[in-house]
């Protein structure tokens, strides 16, 4: 009897695992979240050569939700259509009563290459044009190697294909077992009772990018600054998506950088042919009509690049960040397309009217600029509060900033890097040397010292400043300094900022100032 309860429990075991698979062909709905591991130039999400590299890292969480039908026992169930760029490792299943016994990526996906390679040995159909009469004819052909130089045998010869001269195409009648049409991650699960069961599926992906750009128009006024914020969103994965919420996360996310996606790039496909016989003229041949009749059209230039193609949807929004931990997460207020091989830009931000300042300074490095004539820093100067007109969170990215030319058109006046700045900060964008505000730096003493056990350095330098503007000007001087400097003289009193001090003055149109000041500091 023992005996008899054992062979039928392992008959239904051996039922349930012989069982067709479960086939979930998509998700109902996903949800995209980009992070920026670093900060990435837009104009480099947006070059063919970025390809590669755009698949392999960026990095991106992925949540799927499936509803799904199962039957009582061992289930084995495929997740279609996961992205191509999956890191199989990442994944996590929740929703399964029983749990997940085990999982696979099956990544060998159908091409050209992987069908004809799975099909050596197997019977095709090929349909050619006669070279007498021009009219299309169909063979019967088996695959004798392929996908590095393809050879048929046609009615017991060897033949090349695609070295006729003439236009040809393989037809197959099925689809070799072990080749998907979709990325799939498949998984054993043991379910306690059948019923309806509403899947999670998160996992981490590589290939999706998102940058930040900034357009800043100073208004006439001079003192406010019409401020505009983009996303742009990259997509170098084989995986399209159609209207997903998306968030991007601004913050540097640390990551251990070993999480990559499982390559699914088989063989190319080639053509070894012996040139013989070969009319030069007819060359062409493969973009004539009889091409297009068997081919339906002439092939699109790029059409296997796996570059991202720059298709940018300019959109209107408005976007309110969120707390994460750390980060900042930035949802989508609309549903959108992220689209495979394709980079496009929302709008995040709009401001109007945001205060700033026109400050114009220099830094004391007499390495870098020795004694002489030197054009100050142009700066605006911003604070990130509702008070000036701003007071939101703004991810690092680029800003350019455009002014008003004396004939009404809008010109390019500098551009800077914009570093995550948070809500109540300071931001400063550079925008380039004025030529009509020159600094002459020197040092007209230095002097080695001893005071008991310490050596030291002390500096002093002469900094003459003019201002050759027709309107008065703010200028700041700064000096980085170690936390072992002091002041021992100088004009005015200086003020401190975390990489140093620095003095503030201003000076009137055709003004020239001189600054004497007097550091003492231990010797390097």
């Amino acid at each position: 009897m023992t005996r008899r309860l054992t062979l039928v429990v392992f008959a239904l075991l051996w039922e349930a695992s012989a069982r067709a698979a479960i086939v979930s062909d998509k998700p109902a709905k996903v949800t995209l979240t980009i992070y920026q591991d670093e900060v990435v130039a837009t104009a480099d999400l947006a070059s063919p050569a970025y390809g590669y590299t755009g698949r392999q890292n960026g990095t991106a969480y992925v949540r799927e939700t499936r509803t799904i039908d199962f039957p009582a026992g061992r289930n084995v169930i495929e997740f279609r259509g996961v992205m191509s760029t999956i890191v199989p490792q990442s994944a996590e299943i929740s929703g399964l009563p029983g749990g997940v016994l085990e999982q696979n990526f099956d990544y060998n996906l159908l091409s050209p290459a992987s069908l004809l390679a799975k099909s050596i040995g197997q019977t095709v159909h090929l349909v050619r044009a006669d070279p007498k009469t021009g009219k299309l004819i169909e063979q019967t052909a088996i695959v004798r190697s392929a996908p590095s130089g393809t050879m048929l045998e046609i009615d017991g010869k060897l033949e090349a294909l695609h070295c006729s001269g003439l236009p040809e195409k393989l037809v197959f009648e099925n689809v070799p077992a072990g080749l998907r049409d979709k990325p799939t991650l498949s998984v054993h699960a043991m379910m306690p009772k059948a019923g309806r069961y509403t899947i999670t599926l998160g996992y981490i992906a590589t290939g999706l990018y998102w940058s930040a750009d900034y357009n800043a128009r100073i208004r006439p006024d001079g003192r406010s600054i019409d401020l505009s914020g983009w996303i742009t969103l990259a997509n170098f994965s084989d995986t399209s998506f159609k209207q997903i919420p998306v968030e991007v996360v601004a913050g540097h996310l640390f990551t251990t950088g070993n999480d990559k996606p499982v390559s699914s790039y088989g063989p190319r496909s080639t053509t070894d042919c012996w040139e013989t016989n070969i009319n030069w003229a007819t060359r062409g041949a493969r973009f004539s009509p009889l091409y297009m009749r068997l081919h339906g059209g002439i092939p699109q230039q790029g059409m296997y690049s796996s570059s991202p193609v720059t298709a940018v949807s300019q959109q209107e929004m408005k976007i309110d960040p969120r707390e994460l931990a750390d980060y900042k997460l930035y949802p989508l207020p609309e549903l959108t397309d992220v689209a495979s091989h394709q980079t496009k830009q929302i709008q995040f931000l709009h401001q109007s009217g945001v205060s700033f300042e026109q400050i114009y300074g220099y830094v004391i490095d007499l390495d870098v600029h020795p004694s002489g004539d030197v054009a100050a820093i142009s700066v605006l100067r911003l604070h990130n509060t509702q008070a000036a007109g701003l007071g939101k969170p703004l991810p690092a990215g680029t800003i350019s900033v455009t002014e008003q030319a004396p004939d009404g058109s809008s010109v390019l006046t500098g551009q800077d890097s914009v570093y995550d700045t948070s809500t109540g900060m300071p931001l400063e964008i550079a925008t380039g040397r004025a030529i009509d505000v020159r600094v002459k730096p020197r040092e007209t003493s230095v002097q080695s010292l001893i005071r008991g056990k310490d050596r030291l350095t002390r500096t002093t330098y002469e900094i003459v400043v003019e201002n050759d503007k027709s309107i008065p000007i703010r200028f700041e001087l700064a000096q980085p300094v170690s936390e072992d400097t002091r002041v021992v003289a100088e004009d005015q009193s200086h003020a401190v900022e975390p990489n140093g001090m620095f003095w503030s003055f201003a000076l009137s149109p055709g003004e020239r100032k001189t600054m004497h000041y007097t550091i003492e500091a231990p010797e390097s």
